[in-house]
């Protein structure tokens, strides 16, 4: 029996996540997108990767934090060491704030940030 292949839906977000240095040595995360905009569609699901060597999510419940009302955000995976994804009802038009956090894996050192998620449903 052929094995269905399975759609990728346009309320899926992926957001790659980065750790870059100034000319100081000060390390910081970068998002691409910066800024999760979703379309109107709602429950979107949100997916982070990080894609620079060295570092992983933590898995003590810090690497992803909705700051203030998270009623919009009904679930969060840890898929792996490098992949979290997290649902969103999208259901109102409001912007959030979250905090990510990655580990240094060879030293333990975190590093954190505060980007923003801007749900765009009536």
């Amino acid at each position: 029996m052929p094995q269905q292949q399975t759609p990728i839906q346009s309320n899926v977000f992926p957001v790659s996540v980065s750790v870059v240095s100034d000319r100081s040595g000060q390390q910081s995360l970068m998002f691409s997108p910066e800024t999760v905009v979703l379309t109107g569609e709602r429950n979107a699901l949100i997916t982070f990767t990080l894609v620079t060597a060295g570092y992983h999510f933590p898995t003590d419940g810090t690497a992803l934090v909705i700051d203030g009302d998270d009623s919009q955000f009904p679930i969060a995976w840890y898929v792996d060491a490098c992949n979290l994804s997290l649902g969103d009802y999208n259901s109102n038009s409001a912007s959030y704030d979250y905090s990510m956090t990655v580990v240094n894996t060879s030293d333990g050192t975190r590093i954190s940030s505060d980007p923003i998620i801007e749900n765009n449903n009536q």
